[in-house]
């Protein structure tokens, strides 16, 4: 998994993904949460359309991210799944906890 943040001048922000969110990048997730924690967004969109797989621990690693957003007062997104990653969001019923 590789990732970037983009910021927006309406202090929301992207994280715009790529590779596998498996539970081999759970240290790499969670740094990725302090770094939008210091950058207290009011927003956050998480684009996955580069993301070919996840696995139940980085679907797990969403609902982390779900809860740190509700703790913090900012409202979290996914947008571009498709294929694998569409099919585990909606199995799960993911698709529906995450606003989109």
């Amino acid at each position: 998994m590789e990732y970037r943040i983009e910021s927006r001048d309406d202090n929301t922000a992207k994280v715009v993904f790529s590779g596998d969110i498996t539970f081999s990048e759970n240290v790499a997730f969670r740094q990725l949460l302090k770094d939008l924690s210091a950058k207290n967004p009011k927003a956050c969109v998480f684009d996955l359309s580069n993301v070919s797989m996840v696995d139940s621990a980085g679907l797990g690693m969403f609902l982390i991210a779900r809860d740190q957003a509700e703790t913090g007062g900012w409202r979290l997104s996914v947008k571009g799944a498709s294929g694998h990653v569409a099919a585990m969001l909606k199995l799960t019923k993911l698709s529906d906890l995450l606003e989109g």
